[in-house]
C-alpha cells in the first residue's frame, strides 16, 4: 500500500468529520434562528429554511463520503500481509492512538513501530 493511500485517506476522513461537525453545529444554529425570524418575515423564513435544508443535504453527503472513507481505510489497512503492520495502522488510523501507546500496548520499542509503520504506509527506504 503506498504512503499517500492511508495517510490520503486518514486525512479525508478527518477533513469530512470536521465538515460534518461543523455543518451540524451551524444546522442548530440556524434552526434555532428560524424560530425566532419565521414570525419576522415570511421572505427571511423561506431563506433560513432553505440553507436549512442545503446543510442537511451537506451533511448527508459527507457522512456518505466519510463512510466510504472509512471502508477504504480499513480496506488498505487489510492488505497488508503482516498482522503487526496491521494492528500497529488499526491503532494509528481508525482509533487515533500515539505511537507511544501503541508500542506500549503491543510491547515493542517505539522505534520498532515506528519501523512497522513505515513499512505499512511504505514510508520506509529501500536499500540501494
Amino acid at each position: 500500500m503506498s504512503n499517500k493511500s492511508i495517510k490520503t485517506i486518514k486525512a479525508s476522513i478527518t477533513d469530512l468529520q470536521a465538515r460534518i461537525w461543523r455543518n451540524t453545529q451551524y444546522l442548530g444554529h440556524t434552526q434555532k434562528q428560524l424560530s425566532s425570524i419565521y414570525r419576522a418575515s415570511p421572505a427571511t423564513a423561506h431563506r433560513s429554511r432553505q440553507q436549512v435544508r442545503t446543510l442537511q443535504a451537506a451533511i448527508a453527503r459527507d457522512s456518505r463520503h466519510l463512510e466510504a472513507a472509512s471502508r477504504a481505510l480499513v480496506a488498505a489497512i487489510d492488505s497488508q500481509e503482516n498482522p503487526q503492520i496491521q494492528e500497529i495502522l488499526t491503532r494509528r488510523y481508525v482509533k487515533d492512538q500515539p505511537f507511544a501507546a501503541i508500542a506500549a500496548a503491543m510491547g515493542y520499542d517505539l522505534r520498532w513501530v515506528y519501523r512497522l509503520h513505515a513499512r505499512g504506509v511504505g514510508d520506509e527506504k529501500k536499500p540501494g
